[in-house]
């Protein structure tokens, strides 16, 4: 699977963990144990030629270096994924996949078609978005979405105000939202932007990994 635009892979890692009471990054994916954030990586990392990971936590920090990335500090730590998505976009000269550490079935194919929809241009030849982010059971998927750096001054004007929701910033910019009837076509589109914030969550979906498995 190759994406028809280059791309770079930032890996949100830097948020408190408060309700799993654990680094979710450092969850065990069955059968083997492998660190949630590590399973990220290896899944996305054939469509980027740069990984970043944004984290705080020294635990995260060793995890990713396993995997060869380059490792931000938060730069905005009490600004949430907005923060995140600052610092790693600081990083990164073109498109760039963001995804939070906590989505252990993020979808490569669905990315390779967030992409296409990257290369769309106006009359002028001028690229159409600023971002691409999926919109599915009601919401606006911005941790497993495409962001452009350009945007970048926006994110820290927000900052600057407090304004850390990532649904104003997309207000501000060319947004590109893709429906679920778009992405229909992709095995396992909706589960893709499962995320897991509590003990109970995790053991969800590790019984559906373990199925998936068997």
């Amino acid at each position: 699977m190759q994406s028809p635009i280059p791309l770079s892979l930032i890996v949100n890692a830097g948020g408190k963990s408060q309700r799993m009471g654990y680094p979710k990054a450092l969850l065990p994916v069955p059968p083997l144990g492998l660190p949630l954030i590590q399973q990220i990586i290896q899944k996305l990392r054939p469509l980027a030629s740069r990984v970043v990971v944004v984290a705080n936590d020294k635990r995260v920090i060793a995890a990713a270096t396993r995997e060869g990335c380059q490792v931000l500090m938060d730069h905005y730590p009490d600004a949430g994924p907005l923060g995140g998505i600052a610092t790693g976009l600081s990083l990164c000269d073109g498109w760039s996949m963001v995804v939070a550490c906590d989505m252990p079935f993020a979808g490569a194919e669905i990315f390779c078609y967030l992409a296409g929809r990257a290369t769309e241009h106006d009359e002028h030849n001028h690229e159409c978005w600023d971002a691409i982010v999926p919109f599915v059971d009601g919401y606006a998927q911005t941790n497993h979405a495409l962001y452009h750096p350009r945007i970048l001054p926006t994110i820290l004007h927000q900052i600057d105000q407090d304004d850390l929701r990532i649904t104003n910033l997309l207000a501000r910019i060319r947004t590109c939202y893709v429906d679920e009837d778009e992405l229909q076509g992709i095995d396992q589109a909706k589960r893709a932007f499962t995320n897991v914030n509590t003990p109970q969550e995790w053991h969800s979906v590790q019984r559906a990994m373990n199925k998936s498995d068997a």
